[in-house]
C-alpha cells in the first residue's frame, strides 16, 4: 500500500470554537490529507499560535492537549518571539462528514473556511447551546499530534499519544501495538529518571481516552486484538516490556524468589492463541540433559495449566502456558491466570534445575524438596529401619468420638504434611520398613514442636492420611495454603506482643483490628484446606488457587513490612 500526503493552503483564517462556547482564530492554515491508494484516511490541520494562545490551549486541553497524554519535551522552553507550530488530525468518525460535502482537498478546505465564516457564534453564546456548532469547528473533534518550536535551525518540543497511536490506524492491529509500546517506553524512560515512578493509571488513561475519542465501537475493534490487550494488561501491572519488531510478541523480565529470567508474550491472531513462555536462566550442559529430561518429566506429573519442556539441540529450557479463546475474547484475567501460574512455577521448580545440574543431586529427590519441602537427603534409604512406635489401630477406637475434621492440615507445616503423605504412599505394598521410620522421625519431630499435643496431632494426622487418598496436585496446593496459615499465626503471635498490659490489647487500636482480619484471612485458608482433600479442581480451579495464593502471600508481606 502507497501512503503519499496532500497539502493545500487555507486562504483566510478558520475559527473553531471550544465546549467553554469561547472561539479560537487560527491563520496560515495548511490543510493535510492522508492518503493511502488514494483513498483519504486522515485529515490534518498544521498552523502557528504565539505563546499566549499555545498557554490557553494548554490550559484548557484544547485539541484533547491533556497533561497525560504528551511524549517528554525535547530541547529547553518555548521562547516568547517565536511561534510554535501545532498539528492535529480530525477525529476518525468524522472525516465521512467532511468528505460527503468535497470530493478534493481544495473543496474540503472551501467548506470548512464556509463554515466557519457563515456560523453565527455570538448568537450560539447567548443561547449557552453548543450542539449548534458543527462538529468540524469543535475543538474537542480534533486530537493533538505535536508542538513544536524551531530555535537556532533545531526542532523543539513534543509530541503526544495519538502521534504514536494516530486514529487513522485504528484498524491496524500492528501500528496500534506497536504505538502504544513506543509511547510508553518513552514515557517511563523519562519519568524514570526525574521521579523515579510509573504512573500507575497510564493503561487506563489509553482506555479512557479510547472511550472517549473513538466511542463505544471502534473501541471494540482495539478490544478484539489480542496483542492490544495483552499490553493493555503488562501496562497496567506494571511489566517492563519491549515488543519484538516484525512479530505479535513481547519480551519481558521478571524477578522472582529464586532468580531474575527473561519471559515471552506471543499472539497467534488468526488462531486466537496465547502463549506465555518462562526462560530458564541458563542452558543444560549436553551431558546433563538425560538427567533434567527426566527431573522435568516428573515436574509436569499432574500439572494441569502448563508444563516444562526442554530443547535438546541447545538446552533450553522454559516453561509454557497457554490458552486458545476461539470463539471468545482473551480477557485481563485470564491474562492474569496464564502469566502467574507460569512465573510462579518456574519460580518454585527453579532451585531443583539448579540443584540436579549443579550439586549432582538425584532428579527425584530434587523433585522431593520442592513438591514437598523436604531437604534433600541422598542416604534417605540408608536411615535405620525401626518399626511403628504408635499403634495407630489400637487407638483409633478412642478417637472416633472425637469430631475430626480437616483442620489439622492448618496445625502442620508444609514439610509434615509432605512427609506424611510421602510416607502412607511407601506403605503398600513393599516399603513398610521405610515408612515406618519417616513415620517415627515425624512423631519426634511433632513432640519436639508441640509438646504433648504433639503425640495427638501425630495420631490425627496419621488416621487422617491413610483414611483420605489425596492426588499429588492436590497436596501441592495444601502445602501452599498450610504454609500461609503457619504465616498468618505467625503474624497474629507478632501483634499480640504489641500488647502493653496484661497481654491484652485495648479496644479499637490498630493492632487488634490486624488481628481480626488475620483471623478472618486464616478462616478462609482454613476453609480452603478442609475443601481441597477431596476436591477435583474441575476446569480451571487449580489455576484460580494459584492466583488466590500469591495473592495471599502479598498480601501478608505487605502486612508483615508493616510490623
Amino acid at each position: 500500500m502507497t501512503t503519499y500526503t496532500e497539502n493545500h493552503q487555507l486562504k483566510n483564517e478558520l475559527i473553531l470554537h471550544d465546549s467553554f462556547l469561547s472561539s479560537i482564530s487560527i491563520n496560515n492554515v495548511s490543510l493535510n490529507f492522508i492518503k493511502q491508494d488514494d483513498q483519504i484516511i486522515e485529515c490534518r490541520l498544521t498552523f502557528p499560535v504565539n505563546l499566549e494562545l499555545y498557554q490557553r490551549i494548554e490550559k484548557d486541553a484544547l485539541f484533547n492537549l491533556k497533561p497525560e497524554i504528551r511524549s517528554p519535551f525535547i530541547g529547553g522552553k518555548f521562547l516568547l518571539e517565536t511561534d510554535i507550530t501545532i498539528e492535529i488530525t480530525l477525529q476518525p468518525d468524522l472525516l465521512p462528514q467532511l468528505l460527503e460535502n468535497a470530493n478534493n482537498i481544495e473543496q474540503a478546505a472551501t467548506y470548512l473556511l464556509k463554515l466557519s465564516q457563515h456560523f453565527d457564534f455570538a448568537q450560539c453564546q447567548q443561547s449557552e447551546n453548543q450542539e449548534n456548532i458543527n462538529p468540524l469547528l469543535q475543538t474537542e473533534n480534533w486530537l493533538c499530534l505535536s508542538v513544536k518550536q524551531t530555535q537556532n535551525n533545531q526542532e523543539i518540543g513534543y509530541s503526544t499519544f495519538w502521534n504514536y497511536v494516530n486514529p487513522a490506524t485504528i484498524n491496524n492491529p500492528d501500528k496500534i501495538s506497536q504505538g502504544i509500546v513506543d509511547f510508553f517506553q518513552e514515557w517511563t524512560q523519562t519519568n524514570l529518571s526525574t521521579t523515579g515512578i510509573i504512573n500507575n493509571s497510564i493503561s487506563d488513561i489509553f482506555k479512557n481516552f479510547t472511550d472517549e475519542i473513538f466511542g463505544e465501537t471502534n473501541n471494540n475493534n482495539i478490544n478484539q486484538t489480542m496483542l492490544t490487550t495483552i499490553i493493555n494488561f503488562f501496562l497496567e501491572d506494571d511489566w517492563t516490556f519491549t515488543k519484538i519488531e516484525g512479530e505479535t510478541s513481547l519480551r519481558l523480565g521478571f524477578q522472582g524468589d529464586n532468580g531474575t529470567w527473561n519471559c515471552y508474550a506471543k499472539v497467534r491472531e488468526e488462531q486466537k492463541q496465547f502463549v506465555f513462555y518462562s526462560i530458564c536462566p541458563f542452558k543444560v550442559e549436553e551431558d546433563k540433559r538425560l538427567t533434567i529430561s527426566e527431573f522435568i518429566t516428573r515436574a509436569n506429573y499432574g500439572m494441569i495449566n502448563g508444563n516444562f519442556e526442554m530443547d535438546f539441540n541447545d538446552g533450553e529450557i522454559r516453561y509454557k502456558t497457554s490458552i486458545d479463546v476461539d470463539g471468545d475474547q482473551l480477557s485481563s484475567a485470564l491474562i492474569k491466570n496464564i502469566v502467574y501460574a507460569n512465573v510462579t512455577m518456574m519460580d518454585e521448580y527453579l532451585p531443583g534445575i539448579i540443584n540436579v545440574i549443579e550439586s549432582d543431586i538425584y532428579p527425584e529427590l530434587a523433585i522431593n524438596k520442592i513438591e514437598q519441602n523436604e531437604e534433600i537427603n541422598q542416604s534417605l534409604d540408608q536411615v535405620e529401619q525401626l518399626p511403628l512406635i504408635i499403634a495407630v489401630d489400637e487407638q483409633k477406637e478412642d478417637l472416633k468420638t472425637q469430631e475430626r475434621t480437616p483442620y489439622i492440615l492448618t496445625i502442620l507445616t508444609p514439610e509434615e504434611i509432605a512427609q506424611f503423605h510421602h510416607a502412607l504412599q511407601l506403605m503398600p505394598p513393599y516399603q513398610h520398613k521405610q515408612a515406618n521410620a519417616i513415620l517415627e522421625n515425624l512423631k519426634k519431630e511433632l513432640i519436639s514442636r508441640l509438646g504433648e499435643l504433639g503425640e495427638k496431632i501425630f495420631i490425627q494426622a496419621n488416621i487422617f492420611f491413610k483414611e483420605i487418598t489425596i492426588s499429588a496436585k492436590n497436596i501441592k496446593l495444601i502445602q501452599r495454603y498450610s504454609g500461609i496459615a503457619g504465616k498468618i499465626q505467625s503474624l497474629v503471635e507478632k501483634l499480640q506482643s504489641l500488647s502493653q498490659k496484661d497481654d491484652e490489647l485495648p479496644i479499637n487500636t490498630p493492632e487488634l483490628k490486624a488481628i481480626s482480619d488475620l483471623q478472618t484471612l486464616f478462616n478462609s485458608v482454613e476453609q480452603r484446606l478442609q475443601e481441597l482433600p477431596s476436591d477435583a479442581l474441575i476446569g480451571n480451579k487449580e489455576v484460580e488457587l494459584l492466583v488466590e495464593i500469591e495473592d495471599l502471600r502479598a498480601n501478608l508481606v505487605r502486612r508483615e513490612k508493616l510490623l
